[in-house]
């Protein structure tokens, strides 16, 4: 056989509990004989029931069986009842203890008993209440078999005798196993006040309970006292010993409780009852103070939390604050530093965030404009009714909307801006508002016109050039294929040097200093053979090809036939322009005087015929409406004198860019 452990330990707490329902029984039996009527209090079922609450009902059995073998070595002992009776008051006694352990079982839940006023109010009613009354049911049944004792005498002595008999056994069994309360921690101060309870306890008791006067209510207070002031364990202890000097006097014939006279030969029953009175009292007492303390502790946890949790959720909000505050002064900082507007509005179109580019549209400083609307005195009326359109078209829609815009800043300049707008919201998701940047692409509008412009000027220019160049193959006449080649390359040459500076120029025109330098450039070798002396004029594109054909060609001639073609030759050009003419029908028109002089080289005579280059140059000055060329053949040399009208065009590459179509 193997040995087994736990049904061995069972054994001997079963073995345990006979020893003390014996001893508890025995302790019933000696009361019984005291003088008077008998003291009838049953110890042993109450025994029993706190080891079947606190324990598995599986094991129950063997407690049960512990309980009725001690109450039948007891009757073997001291009653002496005919074996049936005995086996109804056993029987009553264990379906008691069972009774009352399976409802305390059912509504106390936890492990200490004791801990509320609900569940010791629990427990003494089905200790003192339910249990007793079995018990008793089971008692009077078999005393009214055996001694043919009166129903209705006999049941309330057993009842109270089996209720203070529970009321003093089961809370004290329960505190000796650990199962009635939390245990006290015991510090110098507490030590102190149970010795100085303990000698008022026994001063009291001497005076109420020692002489033969009714002053047993005197215990109530000490009594209270030791139950508030160390809640169950104190009201267990001051019961305990409230029931043992309560019947040690009455044994011994000194206590209240003795005289058979005082009470009408109820002396016992009236002990009973001030004893299930005072030790329910305790009890109660008990547990009031114990769910008083278990409600501090767990205020004082509940306390401990909050402040955690508020000290943590201070330290939060101040980390959150510090947050919040590096983040508005960073987007400040970023908002301030960017050179594109950045503001905000609320749902009545206030500016609530302005930065300081806006500032700088609106003339003003940036503080000064929040809290203020967009209005016509800070807006032209067409740019503000725009402006405010798109702001609640965002606010209408809760869309986020691209749009340019057109502002006209304070300095008076009209700026077109690329503006993102975009709802904003609050912590709750509600709209507050709209947040917008704008860019302004004015520059880049300006170079979209003046590309555009550009590439209309390159296309016209290039029709030009090419009709030019037709003409020139057409009026270049040469001997031999060789000449006619390089005649027209060399002009085409000239062209192409123009269209270079022109384009150099961005397709503004080209100064005609710069004209004249190119195309005198092979022909100087830094003798100062060459002079030129004029104002600065930037000729228009159409203008400045023409010209400088017809420098070409009396460059071309001057280094075949005149001062260019020998070593002494030298050229003088002057120029200048004057506003000429004018009447009542004819506004006054800006002339260019051209004067080109050749001295020093070979003697010249007037051609017989006009060649390519007279027709180029006459046709240039003559072409226009008031101009004239002149020819003066001297044997000194060659003088060219022009007066050719300017026309608006050349004035035109001189105008301001903010007068470009940027759309």
């Amino acid at each position: 056989m193997t040995y087994d452990a736990a049904k061995h330990h069972r054994l001997v707490q079963a073995l345990a509990l006979y020893v003390a329902s014996l001893g508890a029984a025995m302790l019933t039996e000696w009361l019984s004989v005291l003088p008077g009527s008998g003291l009838s209090l049953w110890f042993p079922a109450g025994i029993v029931m706190a080891v079947l609450v606190v324990t598995p009902r599986h094991i129950w059995l063997w407690w049960l069986s512990a309980g009725a073998a001690a109450e039948l070595t007891g009757n073997i002992l001291w009653y002496h009842h005919s074996w049936g009776h005995s086996a109804i008051f056993i029987a009553g006694n264990l379906l008691a203890a069972t009774l009352a352990a399976s409802g305390i079982r059912q509504f106390v839940r936890g492990p200490f008993f004791f801990a509320s006023l609900r569940r010791t109010a629990i427990f003494l009613f089905f200790a003192a209440g339910i249990g007793p009354m079995i018990s008793a049911t089971f008692g009077t049944v078999a005393l009214s078999l055996s001694y043919n004792q009166p129903l209705l005498r006999a049941w309330p002595r057993i009842f109270l005798g089996d209720a203070t008999g529970a009321v003093v056994a089961a809370p004290l069994a329960l505190f000796l196993l650990g199962r009635a309360a939390r245990r006290l921690s015991w510090s110098r101060r507490r030590i102190l006040e149970a010795a100085i309870v303990i000698v008022a306890f026994a001063v009291i008791a001497a005076i109420s309970l020692g002489s033969l006067f009714p002053f047993a209510f005197l215990m109530i207070p000490p009594v209270l006292w030791s139950s508030l002031r160390f809640g169950i364990a104190g009201g267990v202890a001051a019961a305990t010993a409230l029931t043992v000097l309560t019947i040690g006097l009455t044994a011994i014939g000194i206590s209240p409780f003795f005289n058979v006279d005082r009470f009408d030969g109820l002396n016992h029953e009236a002990m009973k009852l001030f004893l299930l009175v005072t030790n329910t009292t305790a009890l109660l007492t008990g547990a009031l103070c114990e769910e008083h303390r278990a409600a501090v502790r767990k205020l004082f946890r509940t306390n401990m939390n909050l402040e955690n949790q508020v000290a943590d959720r201070t330290d939060r909000l101040t980390e959150s604050e510090a947050r919040a505050t590096a983040n508005a002064n960073l987007l400040t900082a970023i908002g301030e530093a960017c050179p594109d507007v950045i503001f905000a509005k609320d749902c009545d179109l206030r500016i609530i965030y302005a930065n300081a580019a806006l500032g700088k549209v609106y003339g003003m400083p940036a503080e000064d404009i929040v809290g203020k609307q967009d209005s016509p005195m800070m807006l032209i009326s067409e740019e503000y009714a725009a402006l405010r359109a798109n702001d609640e078209h965002v606010l209408a829609t809760q869309q986020p909307l691209i749009v340019e815009e057109r502002v006209t800043s304070a300095d008076g300049i009209t700026r077109v801006y690329r503006t993102s707008k975009a709802p904003l919201y609050d912590a709750d998701g509600t709209l507050s508002g709209l947040a917008a940047v704008a860019i302004d692409m004015t520059a880049v509008k300006k170079a979209e016109a003046r590309e555009r412009m550009l590439v209309r000027e390159v296309e016209h220019r290039a029709r030009n050039l090419l009709a030019m160049v037709q003409g020139l193959v057409l009026l270049t006449n040469a001997d031999t294929l060789k000449a006619y080649k390089d005649a027209l390359s060399s002009r085409i040459r000239a062209l192409a040097r123009t269209n270079g500076a022109i384009a150099a120029a961005d397709w503004q025109g080209a100064p005609l200093d710069q004209i004249l330098r190119d195309e005198l450039a092979p022909f100087d070798d830094g003798s100062e053979r060459i002079s030129l002396d004029g104002p600065e004029l930037i000729f228009d594109p159409a203008t400045a090809q023409s010209i400088t054909l017809v420098v070409h060609e009396l460059a071309t001639n001057a280094a075949k036939y005149g001062a260019l073609s020998v070593g002494s030759g030298k050229i003088a050009v002057r120029w200048d322009s004057r506003m000429e003419g004018g009447d009542e029908l004819r506004r006054p028109a800006r002339m260019l005087h051209l004067v080109w002089m050749e001295r020093g080289g070979p003697p010249v005579a007037a051609p017989q015929h006009a060649g390519f280059g007279t027709t180029v140059i006459t046709t240039f000055g003559e072409e226009r409406p008031g101009g004239s060329v002149q020819f003066a053949w001297d044997r000194e040399g060659l003088t060219v004198i022009m007066n050719i009208p300017l026309n608006s065009e050349m004035d035109a590459q001189s105008a301001s860019l903010n007068d470009l179509d940027l759309v």
